[in-house]
């Protein structure tokens, strides 16, 4: 029997069965396959070779493959540039992701949330972290760094004590520059505690540097796995190296080994020995130098005395040396010119103080206290009178002006209208009246006149109006 079954055993389809399902469009077809896939694949690990690998404003663009497929993946900039691991083409890495359809193009791909070498433990990871963090922050920058003493007197050897390094090193400084002090520091160079005690034996070093002179400090150890050399990797050593004021140079496993201190320092040797001789001067290059010193010396020396020799056999030739007198007259002659010259100054020097004290006295006299009396009693004479006068036609003026006040108002006084004739009636309580509607038959009121007064009662009130009188009596 096949697999499907024999052709008796099927059946024939039924007209349902044979109505075809609607078509769909590209596009709805595309959007039910990234339906499908973006719901039921995310978070996927998936492990392949890298190729066609590009990076695009940032963003990586790459292909996955194994020996009889590829996928296509990218990572987006915010992620790649948290990625520890350099990406190249036919590198194995995991890549962790969500498997995306993208319709434009029909292309299904691994949208990459974090990338891993195969093969590369944490501490590799942990490095290569470690490594962008405190480059963004500028800690491998050749400017930050300080320049090694070109004769150091005295070195600071921070390792562990007894060890094949700490050896090496003696043995090194004792061969390149015995003159230069060595101080050994024992530290632990492994172990969970290393990294404390390095940063802390850096601190104490650089802070007695310069009561000890210290001109360098030499931080190093032996070869090992990066396991053993991890203390080396860790932030607070890479903090204690880029605070340290003295300068550290570092010897740190064999010369393929690289560690954050080494990158840290101010200058990183490939081994420990190494870092004794690149910091001391060697000896046969300093007798050299000494050498090429004396050398220089000796002819300048002798230079120096062939041209003193010249003059002085120039000077005995000359005719000062053969006939002194000569020699005299010359300087006698130059000594009354000076003797003249000296003379001339003098007296122009008198002449110009004589004028400067001429101007003094007559400026003196013009300030003598006797002549600014007087001209102030001349000034005080003249303001005095100026002030009486200005005084008495102020007072004048000041009395006219009360007089024609005086006049004006009495003029217009009562007392004056009074005289003219007139007269003023006032109620009971002494006011003027004004109005004729405002009396009541019976009412006392009180006439002003120039020269008394006259008080009688209302008998009858006639209002004025536009058209006749009106009487008001009762």
């Amino acid at each position: 029997m096949s697999k499907h079954g024999s052709p008796e055993s099927r059946q024939k389809p039924s007209a349902a069965q044979t109505t075809e399902a609607p078509a769909l469009g590209v596009t709805a077809l595309s959007q039910l396959i990234r339906s499908a896939l973006e719901g039921a694949l995310t978070n996927v690990r998936v492990t392949g070779e890298i190729s066609n690998f590009r990076a695009v404003q940032g963003h990586w663009y790459f292909s996955l493959k194994d020996a009889t497929s590829r996928i296509d993946c990218m990572m987006f900039r915010s992620v790649a540039d948290q990625t520890v691991c350099a990406p190249v083409d036919g590198m194995a890495v995991i890549l962790t992701g969500s498997v995306t359809h993208y319709p434009p193009q029909g292309r299904t791909q691994i949208q990459g949330s974090k990338m891993e070498a195969v093969g590369a433990g944490d501490l590799d990871a942990r490095y290569r972290q470690l490594c962008n963090e405190l480059r963004a922050l500028g800690y491998f920058d050749s400017s930050q760094k300080v320049a090694i003493p070109a004769m150091p007197m005295c070195i600071a050897l921070l390792t562990s004590a007894n060890s094949a390094a700490e050896a090496d090193c003696l043995d090194a400084a004792a061969r390149a520059f015995p003159a230069t002090r060595i101080i050994a520091v024992d530290i632990r160079v492994q172990g969970s505690h290393a990294a404390a005690g390095i940063a802390a034996a850096i601190a104490a070093v650089d802070a007695a540097a310069s009561r000890r002179g210290i001109d360098v400090i030499l931080l190093v150890r032996g070869g090992g796995s990066q396991e053993d050399l991890w203390a080396f990797n860790e932030r607070i050593v890479a903090d204690a190296i880029r605070s340290c004021k003295t300068p550290i140079v570092t010897g740190v496993g064999h010369e393929s080994d690289t560690t954050i201190a080494d990158l840290v320092a101010d200058r990183r040797a490939a081994t420990p020995s190494r870092a004794v001789t690149d910091t001391l001067p060697s000896r046969d290059t300093l007798r050299e130098q000494l050498d090429g010193l004396a050398r220089h010396l000796t002819r300048a020396q002798g230079g120096r005395v062939q041209r003193d020799l010249a003059r002085f056999e120039l000077a005995a030739r000359s005719r000062g040396m053969s006939d002194p007198r000569t020699g005299l007259m010359v300087h006698a002659s130059a000594l009354a010119r000076i003797a003249t010259a000296l003379a001339h100054v003098t007296r122009q020097c008198i002449h110009r103080r004589d004028q400067a004290r001429a101007g003094f006295d007559a400026r003196l006299a013009r300030l003598h206290p006797a002549n600014r009396i007087t001209t102030e009693q001349t000034r005080t004479t003249m303001m005095s009178a100026a002030l009486v006068g200005a005084g008495t036609a102020l007072m004048q003026s000041a009395r006219n002006r009360v007089d024609s006040a005086a006049r004006t108002l009495h003029a217009i006084g009562p007392q004056a209208v009074l005289d003219r004739g007139y007269s003023i009636t006032v109620d009971a309580s002494g006011t003027p009246i004004r109005r004729a509607m405002s009396l009541n038959v019976g009412e006392r009121v009180e006439t002003l006149l120039a020269d008394g007064r006259v008080g009688s009662v209302i008998d009858q009130v006639v209002i004025q109006r536009d058209g006749g009188s009106l009487d008001c009596t009762p």
